[in-house]
């Protein structure tokens, strides 16, 4: 058990460090392409100190590249913390599978709250459909006050992406917290490791707009 906990421990931290190297990355670069843009551009701002107005269209006629950095500098920002979450997620998921440790860690989980719901309030009868049953899963994993913040987002990230079409819900003896941990085994198990595609993607991107905007 201190084993297991040991390994988790070292995979969030793993995971947590992943994120933040990309928010520092990403935005570190989104800052300094906005710095230099701005400071080559200034001129459009007229006199004095400028008028933010006459910098933003004189910058939008006169060199679109450039706008585009320098306007688009708070929807990089918000790209790049949804790539940073999306892969410390992913990682996480990845290494507890990787290490033998999803089972314990996420997958016991995940039955003992499925069960505790299918055990209140007639649940069990209640939910007749896929949709019903995730949004119950989703509010009763953020209302759970024993799992870490980084542990409800990966059960959060899971609910959502297990497929439960060809469930049928209006079977009686079906157990839903079996269904839905062979579903959470199936999608791990056809995962592969986790890519920083977007991130590179969304570094070129900027870099592109930013050789453009030279010329």
């Amino acid at each position: 058990m201190k084993e297991e906990i040991k390994v988790v421990a070292g995979i969030s931290v793993k995971s947590s460090l992943k994120w933040l190297v990309i928010m520092i990355i990403g935005n570190l670069f989104t800052l300094i392409l906005f710095l230099i843009i701005l400071f080559q551009n200034a001129d459009f701002a007229g006199g004095g100190h400028g008028n933010a107005y006459a910098f933003l269209s004189g910058l939008f006629l006169n060199n679109i590249y450039g706008f585009i950095l320098l306007a688009g500098a708070p929807v990089f920002a918000i790209l790049y913390f949804l790539i940073a979450n999306k892969a410390a997620i992913q990682q996480m998921i990845y290494r507890t599978w990787k290490n033998k440790v999803f089972a314990s860690y996420i997958d016991s989980k995940v039955v003992f709250l499925v069960d505790k719901l299918t055990a209140s309030n007639n649940w069990s009868s209640a939910v007749s459909n896929k949709a019903l049953l995730k949004m119950q899963l989703l509010e009763a994993n953020r209302n759970d006050k024993e799992s870490s913040k980084i542990k409800k987002k990966v059960i959060n990230y899971l609910y959502q992406k297990i497929n439960l079409d060809d469930v049928d819900f209006s079977n009686k003896d079906l157990k839903r917290s079996e269904v839905v941990s062979v579903k959470l085994n199936q999608f791990i198990s056809e995962a592969v490791e986790p890519s920083l595609l977007f991130f590179w993607l969304l570094l070129l991107i900027q870099i592109v707009l930013f050789v453009a905007a030279q010329f």
